[in-house]
């Protein structure tokens, strides 16, 4: 490493605007010190990143940013994600909550470590089908944005948990999400859910079931499968009965059911002796 080089990664650890935008400028002039430090070829698209992570205070500017952890960018007023965020190989948490985002770039699907991603209450319309590369996520959290779908990659994440996508615009619970092995909890709230399908049976793990505030009709039968269903909450949606199969959820600890047009109350009680039930 040059003198001149070790000059520069001063001068971008400084406090002063001017003297990191000058470093930022010359880096072009080392791009084979850049590399070998940062682990990057220098290019625009590399010094989009850098200036997303020093103008959002989050990178401490002494390290490689390759070796960055966690990102936590709430209430930052953030329009774009950088497409070369998929450059942080070892980033685990990555929170971008109550933003002004649109879009995911594609590049997401590169952060292989990543744990937990928090996107909820943005503008987003799409996700990318690389989510679906994210092998180690188990928490996302996409609630408050304006999805319609869910593609189908989304079934590819083996260790995902956690699902959140309360305040969409979802009118089914999406194949893709029924095809989530290990999913625990799925809330999807306040979306425009018609119906619990056939499909639902393939959440053999899951724990809790929140679809409050829908326009469901219908219950498949196939709840049956879910034998490890603690809370399934379903208040608020245009249920009038339930399969007599949701007696055999041994597990179902909360049921709740207010307002809704239920007609077989006395049944449900009956069915579920053990369960605190809400009408």
């Amino acid at each position: 490493m040059t003198t001149t080089f070790q000059d520069l990664l001063e001068l971008l650890k400084s406090k002063n605007k001017t003297d990191i935008e000058n470093a930022l400028s010359q880096f072009q002039y080392h791009q084979e010190a850049f590399k070998n430090y940062f682990a990057l070829d220098w290019n625009e698209d590399t010094q989009e990143l850098m200036n997303f992570l020093i103008e959002n205070k989050a990178w401490s500017r002494k390290a490689p940013f390759v070796k960055i952890k966690k990102i936590s960018l709430k209430l930052k007023a953030i329009q774009k994600i950088p497409k070369m965020i998929g450059k942080l190989k070892n980033l685990e948490f990555l929170c971008l909550s109550d933003n002004q985002i649109q879009s995911i770039p594609k590049e997401i699907g590169e952060l292989k470590k990543l744990k937990t991603l928090y996107l909820d209450s943005n503008e987003i319309q799409n996700i990318p089908k690389e989510i679906g590369k994210l092998q180690n996520l188990t928490l996302l959290v996409l609630k408050y944005n304006n999805i319609k779908e869910i593609p189908q990659e989304i079934a590819e994440l083996p260790k995902l948990e956690h699902l959140d996508l309360d305040n969409n615009q979802l009118d089914e619970i999406p194949k893709g999400i029924t095809e989530i092995k290990n999913l625990e909890h799925l809330t999807a709230n306040d979306n425009k859910i018609q119906n619990i399908s056939d499909e639902i049976k393939s959440l053999k793990k899951i724990r809790g079931l929140y679809l409050d505030n829908n326009q469901i009709q219908h219950i498949s039968t196939e709840i049956i499968a879910l034998q490890n269903l603690e809370n399934l909450y379903l208040k608020n949606n245009q249920i009038q009965t339930l399969p007599k199969e949701i007696g055999k959820l041994q597990k179902l600890e909360a049921l709740d059911l207010e307002e809704n047009p239920i007609q077989n109350q006395e049944e449900i009680k009956k069915l579920l002796p053990n369960c605190t039930i809400y009408f």
